[in-house]
């Protein structure tokens, strides 16, 4: 078997831009296809419509990235995002209450998904294996079911051409038609799951006052199942911003008028968040998100898939953008395909790729979905004791990470993507929790800032 020579890259995404990082260290070359034309200063463009709205960089998702293209931190730090270190500089209403803020444990970038992009684009144009074709679509697939060879890509004029390549990866996102293309084939597509909480986001800009000095960085009201479908956050970032996006669930989305949109946001739990941008500068107007179910499509379990192909990311496994896993999933997943690929594994290993990443998008999906269930319950469907003693235990879990230092940062590894979910079940936990139950959470936001 011939090892890896030119690999091909469908979207210049965050998904696309680390799988081309990941591969350039252990394929001979490798181009990376995007149908926008890419901006050379920090915008958005048409083919990210979400980048508009709140995006996060888990621990684990910088250190992926960090890995990937040594000095993105520096760089994106140097660029302007904000050092948020959680809990301390946080003002978060979870469901259990508000949360204590403990001494940092997480540090983490804030800054707009455009800048993020931006500084992750520049890294990967300067690889010397990586050519970025812009105005370039991928219209379908060389080859056939036992291998792909190759894309078919239209450009903006129209013209069409066939580029071999001896993998393709698709990195293109939830609008991905590769997975047609294999059923075309003749091999079917995937099982898919979906979990779908009909999700919705308004987002906008705000200037940070001139003066501002509050004791707190980030708010975050969360919701609450049996209260409120509504949520909210405010962080700052680059260039003196503040970024809110406000969302709901079920269908029960924020306006996207000015008008409602604060009035949106002076009915969540807590009129802190509306407070501090009620008489704030707005820096353009209010956008709306809608497209936020999870997404699977189990690749791995399929019987025949075509050598030469993989695809990640969105097109693989999307997740609710509310719980923040996405870019650091994407980043996680190419690393996986770099060790991949720098094990000494071939275009025809590419099956064997998605079962071995299966493991990794389990973890993902846990800890994005189990939220989101929470709203899908049917009223007139009476609830199991597995699924009460669950949704219970939940509960306790959380309450504890609200008053308790080592369970809050135990729940903060999990979110961040640094640990798996079932640490949660040590024992040490576990008994925390229980003690825990014990202590009420603050009552009211916790305004100040503890001393180190």
């Amino acid at each position: 078997m011939a090892p890896i020579g030119h690999t091909v890259v469908i979207g210049s995404g965050l998904a696309g831009l680390t799988a081309a990082a990941a591969l350039a260290r252990h394929t001979e070359r490798v181009t990376l296809l995007e149908r926008d034309r890419l901006p050379e200063d920090v915008r958005s463009r048409p083919g990210v419509p979400q980048s508009r709205h709140l995006h996060s960089l888990m621990c684990s998702g910088q250190e992926a990235l960090e890995q990937l293209l040594p000095g993105f931190g520096a760089d994106l730090r140097a660029a302007g995002a904000v050092e948020l270190r959680a809990p301390w500089d946080h003002l978060w209403l979870s469901a259990a209450g508000w949360c204590t803020r403990f001494a940092p444990t997480h540090v983490v970038p804030s800054a707009s998904r455009e800048l993020i992009e931006s500084v992750a684009r520049s890294r990967v144009a300067a690889l010397e294996a990586v050519r970025v074709r812009e105005g370039a679509e991928a219209v379908g697939l060389l080859g056939d079911g036992a291998r792909v060879r190759g894309l078919r890509v239209r450009d903006r004029a129209g013209t069409t051409e066939e580029v071999a390549a001896d993998l393709v990866v698709d990195a293109s996102g939830r609008s991905s038609h590769v997975l047609d293309w294999v059923a075309s084939t003749g091999l079917g597509r995937p099982r898919s799951t979906v979990v779908d909480s009909r999700a919705g986001y308004a987002s906008r800009y705000y200037r940070v006052p001139e003066g501002f000095a509050d004791d707190w960085r980030i708010i975050s009201l969360g919701n609450h199942p049996a209260q409120t479908l509504h949520g909210g956050a405010l962080v700052p970032i680059e260039d003196g911003r503040w970024h809110v996006s406000l969302f709901g669930y079920l269908d029960d989305h924020p306006p996207t008028d000015e008008a409602g949109f604060l009035e949106f946001a002076r009915g969540l739990r807590d009129p802190v968040l509306y407070d501090t941008i009620r008489e704030a500068e707005p820096l353009g107007p209010v956008r709306g998100f809608r497209r936020m179910a999870n997404e699977r499509h189990h690749v791995e379990e399929m019987e025949h898939w075509p050598a030469g192909l993989i695809v990640l990311g969105d097109a693989l496994c999307a997740l609710n953008p509310v719980y923040a896993q996405g870019m650091s999933a994407a980043a996680l997943s190419a690393v996986a395909l770099g060790e991949w690929a720098g094990g000494g594994a071939t275009a025809d290993d590419a099956a064997a790729f998605h079962r071995s990443l299966a493991p990794d998008l389990d973890r993902f999906w846990q800890v994005a979905v189990g939220a989101d269930t929470a709203y899908l319950a049917d009223p007139d469907t009476p609830v199991t004791e597995e699924a009460r003693q669950a949704a219970e235990q939940s509960g306790r879990l959380l309450h504890a990470a609200m008053v308790d230092p080592v369970v809050n940062r135990t729940f903060f590894d999990v979110m961040m993507l640094v640990a798996p979910p079932d640490v949660l079940a040590d024992p040490d936990i576990v008994e925390r929790v229980e003690r825990a139950s014990r202590i009420p959470a603050t009552a009211s936001p916790p305004f100040e800032r503890p001393a180190l």
